[in-house]
Order: structure tokens, then sequence, then C-alpha cells
């Protein structure tokens, strides 16, 4: 992930398609039946900050919600709603996380160009 301002980074996947398949290290493609799946794993430590937790409850929600898209953290599907990613994540500990994107073969070039984000909340235990 490469870092921002503020906290925020980001994930280039970069440029992916059914038959062609990932560009980018670390981007798999898996085909499926009317379907594909660009998947890769990504590592995540929560700092503690000036608190004095040494847990936290790690939550995460999509900010936009696409219907053509299916995104999944750790096999759980993304909503805009947040969701229980871990319960007792402990602070200054790396974790390793798989983020898959599911993406229909209706779509073609032109409607897939696909920007979003993922809100990570997370509360100190």
């Amino acid at each position: 992930m490469s870092g921002g301002a503020s906290g925020q980074r980001s994930l280039n996947l970069g440029s992916v398609s059914n038959t062609g398949g990932a560009q980018t290290a670390n981007v798999q493609v898996q085909k499926l039946p009317g379907r594909f799946v660009v998947s890769t794993r990504f590592g995540m430590s929560i700092q503690a900050g000036s608190q004095s937790a040494t847990t936290a409850t790690v939550m995460a929600a999509l900010t936009v919600p696409d219907p053509a898209y299916t995104f999944r953290l750790d096999g759980i599907t993304l909503l805009t709603v947040p969701q229980l990613l871990q319960g007792q994540a402990r602070t200054g500990t790396t974790v390793m996380h798989r983020l898959e994107i599911e993406v229909p073969t209706s779509l073609t070039e032109k409607n897939s160009q696909l920007h979003n984000a993922i809100i990570f909340q997370v509360v100190p235990n």
C-alpha cells in the first residue's frame, strides 16, 4: 500500500482483464463462469497511539456501493455498513488481509473503470 495524507493509503491493482489476467505483481485472477475474481493480499498494522489499549476492534465498509462488483475482505462481503473483521486485533502487529473483487464478464472496457474506497474503523478495546 502506498501512503497518503491523514492516514489514507491506496492499493493499486493495475489493469486486469478476464482474458489477459493481471499485469501487477501480487495480483491474481481466478476465472469463473460469468465472472472473474481479482485478489491480492496486503498487511495492516494498528498503532496504539496515545491510548494504552493493546487490542482493537477492526471494521470495514465500502464507501460507494456498486451493484456490478462484489468486494470481499477476508471472505466477508463489504457493504456500506461497517462489517466486523477482527474483534481483538493486537496493536503493533502486522496482520495480512485478502481483498477480493468479483467482476462480471459482461462488463466492457468502456464501463469497467473501478475506483472505490474501503473505510477501516478501528476502536480500542
